[in-house]
């Protein structure tokens, strides 16, 4: 009798959970594309991409970062704006003088400054949780820089947020990320916390 009542409540848990469990062919299809066959081949391009925008950079020579350390940010905008006190000392002409806008000598007299080495913690961390194989520091690789997500200003509950359910139409262009659930939060804290300081 209880056997009876039973079989159609397990046909329709049965049911509910094959249709809660199974996507769309779509959805599967760039899954597979991303996450399967598509992406060795993804992962190529994307690393001879890489190689080819470093060797088209151009090298500054090592000698002027290190006699004239790069001014601070703040010092960048005094040198921009005409201060020939600080332009001299950071060995910068003055925007003025140049005739270059104030907003194209402020970046150039920062971007040595720019790169900061990752701190041992936070290195560990991304190298236990695997990140740097698709996101490095500074450059683009699979998924964007860490600098570039730093500008979109993220509180770390939200990097937490999105490192475990992501969102990949807050990142155009780039594959989705698959979520990492696994990843304890306050890891994810620390390297958050990290990379809201780029």
């Amino acid at each position: 009798m209880t056997l009876k009542k039973s079989t159609p409540l397990a046909f329709i848990a049965l049911a509910v959970s094959l249709f809660i469990g199974c996507s769309s062919q779509e959805d599967k299809d760039k899954y597979d594309h991303y996450y399967g066959s598509g992406s060795k081949s993804r992962e190529e391009t994307a690393l001879v991409t890489l190689q080819n925008e470093r060797k088209n950079q151009p090298l500054t020579p090592p000698v002027k970062e290190a006699a004239a350390p790069a001014p601070a940010a703040g010092d960048a905008g005094k040198a921009a704006g005409g201060d020939t006190t600080a332009a001299a000392t950071s060995g910068a002409t003055p925007a003025a003088s140049t005739g270059a806008t104030p907003d194209a000598a402020a970046p150039a007299a920062a971007a040595p400054a720019k790169r900061k080495p990752v701190p041992a913690d936070v290195s560990a961390l991304l190298n236990k949780h695997a990140c740097l194989a698709c996101h490095q520091p500074y450059d683009k690789v699979i998924g964007p820089a860490y600098a570039d997500v730093a500008k979109k200003k993220y509180t770390p509950e939200q990097i937490v947020e999105l490192v475990h359910a992501p969102k990949p139409e807050h990142w155009p262009g780039y594959p989705p990320m698959a979520p990492m659930a696994h990843v304890p939060k306050g890891d994810i804290v620390v390297i958050a916390n990290w990379i809201n300081s780029l």
